[in-house]
């Protein structure tokens, strides 16, 4: 059973955008690197007509946590996991971190992909309660 969409086809104008599964590839510059991101089976609008796939939410959030896959970038749910583990709420993380609040709150809910060398620095303190002491220590006698 085809699923139709009311919106019209970005490219061709049609209304015959219906639900595809299809192989697609792409690739994605990300902190000065260029990845190669493929997904065998993306589930995406697509154009009954001239074919052409219409990128919604969905298939975003599919091609985020490929690439996350593909460039070894902690995915939301593993920093969300961590921040949690070490008992801090997204404020306390952020002032840990040296981030904003929103920042956290974007790469826990998968709005933002973290740069490498960020990365590195959460899986660091995600990994040693010893790093994360030294940081609330730093904080704590610079009046942050």
């Amino acid at each position: 059973m085809m699923t139709r969409y009311p919106k019209r086809c970005g490219k061709c104008g049609q209304k015959r955008m219906h639900l595809a599964t299809v192989a697609y590839t792409t690739t994605i510059e990300h902190d000065g690197r260029t990845y190669r991101v493929e997904i065998p089976a993306l589930t995406v609008p697509q154009c009954g007509n001239c074919q052409a796939l219409s990128i919604d939410d969905e298939a975003d959030q599919q091609i985020s946590a490929a690439f996350r896959r593909a460039a070894g970038l902690l995915a939301p749910e593993e920093i969300r996991q961590g921040r949690e583990k070490l008992g801090l709420t997204q404020k306390q993380f952020a002032n840990l971190l040296g981030v904003g609040e929103a920042t956290v709150s974007r790469w826990e809910t998968g709005a933002q992909i973290q740069q490498r060398a960020m990365d590195r620095f959460l899986r660091v303190c995600l990994a040693s309660p010893a790093a994360v002491e030294l940081l609330r220590s730093d904080f704590q006698t610079s009046g942050v």
